[in-house]
């Protein structure tokens, strides 16, 4: 009976274990960390396929333009009698579009320049809309593209991939040099958009919300940078709307 009873506890005990473990494992898998972004792309686009229609990238006027960095922009692209928000619209912005028309799979994609030299983001906007991201504590506001002005040009059938702002830093202002790579400080050049992307034929929202690049440098900012942070850009936007 002493064994049995001995059989009997260890059985007991097993099944315990397991239990406490069962239960151990539905309590972690419910507390995993759910990560949420700071964009969104609509349900109704979630598994859309957007590769047959014509796209237009809309890219912000001077007032969009936001650099905390003013010095850096002069510095590498010159212009030192321009100002740095026209240094970032001649450079920053064909590398940004350049890169961005190789990624999406649409054959039929401009820059709103291209359709027409004057057309500016402010030619297209009429309407404010409000839409919640799932960091935003409350909704903020977009302008969409009137729907009868994009007939008007055109580009009543378009999606527009329309950049609403764009920030820059140089975080680490202060760079100690060393004569070992492993000790050697770096920094980095901070690119911060807010982008909305909208179907002009169904007058709906797509993508919206912002996206960062980061691209350090330890050896001073250059010009090589402000495109890889522009390429960066572009491909996060087009990896995060999945649908183009």
């Amino acid at each position: 009976m002493r064994t049995k009873g001995y059989v009997t506890g260890m059985k007991f005990h097993c099944f315990s274990c397991i239990a406490i473990a069962a239960v151990s494992c539905a309590i972690i898998s419910c507390t995993v960390p759910v990560s949420h972004h700071s964009y969104m792309l609509e349900q109704s686009y979630a598994t859309a396929n957007l590769a047959n229609r014509k796209m237009v990238v809309v890219m912000p006027t001077d007032a969009g333009i936001f650099i905390n960095n003013k010095n850096d922009v002069t510095s590498d692209f010159g212009g030192s009698n321009a100002t740095p928000e026209s240094r970032i619209r001649k450079y920053y912005y064909p590398e940004f579009i350049k890169t961005f028309k190789s990624l999406v799979s649409s054959d039929s994609i401009v820059a709103l320049s291209e359709v027409r030299q004057d057309l500016t983001k402010d030619s297209i906007g009429a309407k404010e809309v409000q839409l919640k991201a799932e960091t935003d504590s409350m909704p903020a506001s977009y302008i969409a593209p009137d729907k009868a002005r994009m007939q008007a040009l055109g580009l009543g059938d378009a999606v527009a991939i329309i950049v609403e702002q764009v920030e820059f830093k140089r975080n680490a202002f202060s760079i100690e040099y060393y004569w070992d790579e492993k000790t050697r400080k770096p920094a980095n050049l901070e690119a911060d958009v807010r982008v909305l992307i909208w179907d002009c034929r169904n007058d709906a929202p797509v993508f919206y919300g912002k996206l960062s690049s980061n691209i350090e440098f330890q050896f001073g900012l250059q010009r090589k940078h402000w495109d890889e942070s522009a390429d960066e850009l572009a491909k996060k936007i087009v990896v995060a709307a999945k649908c183009l």
